[in-house]
C-alpha cells in the first residue's frame, strides 16, 4: 500500500502532466529561449564568460536524454535553470566595486565526510557569515519586498511533504548555512544538478570543464557578499571543491581550507542513500546501480585530484577527522578556532550544545542505510579508495 508521501508525489504528479513536457526531447525550451526570458525578467544582457552556456547545454541534454523523469521532476530542474540564469545575470551585471576578502575559510571533504557538522559549528561563531539558504538560492536579488525567507521555507516545506524522511540524511530550513554548490550552479558547473538524477552526459562534461574559469565567476561572487557583510569572515561549504583545491587555491589564494575526512566506504553509502532520496522527488524509479556507478565516478575523480594537490601544494590545509568531531565538537572548535587565528571560545559553547541538540531532533533519530542492493559489494567499494587511506591514516575512521 502507498504511503501518504508516494501518494502526494503522484497526485503533484498527475496535476503538473498537463503542463509538463514528458517525451525525451521536448521537456524543456530551448536554450537561447532560456536566456531571452531570464533576459526579460531582469533586465540584463551581460552573461560573462560563456563557460556557463556549455554547462547549460550539456545539462539540458543530459535531461532530455534520462529516462523516468517526472513532471515534477521537470519542473523542478526548470525552476533552478531559470534562477540560476536570473543569477547570474546579476551577478555577472553587478557593478559595485571589487571588495577585498576577509579571508574565506571553506571547508570541503567527501560527502557525508561530516563538511555539514562542522559548516554549521563553526556558523555559531559571530566571526563569520556563512550564508543561509534562503540567501543562496537568490543571492544577489534586487527586489523591493524581500520575500526570499518566506519563499524558502515554503519551498522546503513542501519538499519535506514529498520525502519525509530527508531530514534524517540531511536536514535543512531557510536559515541553515548551506552548499556554495548553489554558487557554482551560477555557472552551470555545479553536482547540484547530478545529485538529483544520474545525469552522465553532464558529469562527463563537468569533469572536464576548465574550472579556473568557473572559480573565476565564483570569486566574483563571494566578492559582492563580502561586500554586505564587510566585518565577517564568509565561512562556506561544498564537497565539490574536493577535487578543485589546486584551481581554488589559485583563484583565492587567501582562502583557508579545512579539509574533513570519514571512512570512504561509509561515505559512498550514506551518500548513495542520499542520491536515491533526492532522485525520488524527480524520477519515477531511481536506478539504484546507476546512482551508486556515478558516485563511484565522482569520488575516483575528486580523490585522485585531491591526493594529487596534497602531493604538490603549496598552501596550508587543516584536516579534521569526522570522528573527532562527534566525540568532541568543542575541542575541535576551540582547535579550529585557533588554527584559523580566532582567540577564545566567547559565548559559542552554549549555543554549540543548543546547535547539537538541535541537529538531534532534527534527525529524528539519525541517518539509517544499507551497504547492499546499489551493484557494488562492500569489500570492491573499500578496495577503491586505498590510496586515500594510506595518505591519510590518521584521520580516517568510520
Amino acid at each position: 500500500m502507498p504511503n501518504v508521501s508516494t501518494t502526494l508525489r503522484s497526485l503533484v504528479n498527475r496535476s503538473l502532466a498537463p503542463f509538463g513536457r514528458p517525451a525525451a526531447g521536448e521537456r524543456f525550451p530551448a536554450a537561447d529561449d532560456l536566456l531571452i526570458a531570464a533576459e526579460r525578467r531582469t533586465g540584463l544582457s551581460e552573461w560573462g564568460d560563456p563557460i556557463f552556456r556549455d554547462g547549460l547545454d550539456a545539462l539540458l541534454s543530459s535531461l532530455e536524454e534520462l529516462d523516468g523523469l517526472t513532471p515534477l521532476g521537470v519542473a523542478t530542474f526548470g525552476n533552478m535553470i531559470r534562477q540560476a540564469l536570473v543569477n547570474r545575470l546579476l551577478f555577472v551585471g553587478d557593478s559595485s566595486p571589487l571588495s577585498t576578502l576577509n579571508p574565506p575559510v571553506i571547508i570541503t571533504g567527501l560527502p557525508r565526510s561530516g563538511t555539514t557538522a562542522l559548516h554549521r559549528l563553526l556558523a555559531l561563531d559571530p566571526v563569520f557569515h556563512a550564508p543561509p539558504l534562503w540567501e543562496l538560492l537568490d543571492p544577489f536579488s534586487t527586489s523591493r519586498v524581500d520575500l526570499r525567507h518566506w519563499r524558502t521555507s515554503a519551498q522546503i516545506g513542501f519538499k519535506n511533504r514529498l520525502l519525509p524522511d530527508l531530514d534524517q540524511k540531511h536536514f535543512t530550513r531557510a536559515d541553515t548555512p548551506e552548499e556554495c554548490t548553489l554558487l557554482l550552479a551560477n555557472s552551470f558547473a555545479s553536482p547540484l544538478f547530478w545529485d538529483l538524477a544520474p545525469l552522465d552526459g553532464y558529469l562527463e562534461w563537468l569533469q572536464a570543464a576548465d574550472q579556473r574559469r568557473v572559480y573565476e565567476d565564483f570569486r566574483r561572487q563571494l566578492e559582492i557578499l563580502q561586500a554586505r557583510h564587510p566585518d565577517r569572515r564568509l565561512l562556506l561549504k561544498a564537497p565539490a571543491h574536493l577535487g578543485n583545491l589546486t584551481v581554488l587555491h589559485e583563484v583565492l589564494p587567501e582562502a583557508l581550507p579545512v579539509q574533513t575526512h570519514r571512512d570512504p566506504t561509509a561515505c559512498f553509502f550514506s551518500h548513495c542513500s542520499l542520491r536515491e532520496t533526492l532522485a525520488t522527488l524527480v524520477m519515477e524509479q531511481p536506478d539504484r546501480n546507476a546512482i551508486a556507478d556515478q558516485v563511484r565516478r565522482v569520488f575516483e575523480h575528486d580523490l585522485r585530484a585531491n591526493l594529487r594537490f596534497h602531493e604538490q601544494a603549496s598552501c596550508d590545509v587543516i584536516h579534521v577527522a569526522c570522528s573527532a568531531l562527534r566525540s568532541r565538537p568543542l575541542e575541535v572548535l576551540q582547535e579550529l578556532r585557533g588554527r584559523l587565528g580566532i582567540d577564545g571560545l566567547e559565548g559559542v559553547t552554549d549555543r554549540a550544545g543548543i546547535s547539537r541538540r538541535s541537529q538531534a531532533r532534527g534527525g529524528s533519530g539519525g541517518h539509517r542505510y544499507s551497504r547492499d542492493g546499489w551493484g557494488l559489494k562492500e569489500n570492491r567499494v573499500a578496495g577503491l579508495f586505498g590510496d586515500y587511506r594510506s595518505k591519510f591514516p590518521e584521520f580516517v575512521a568510520t
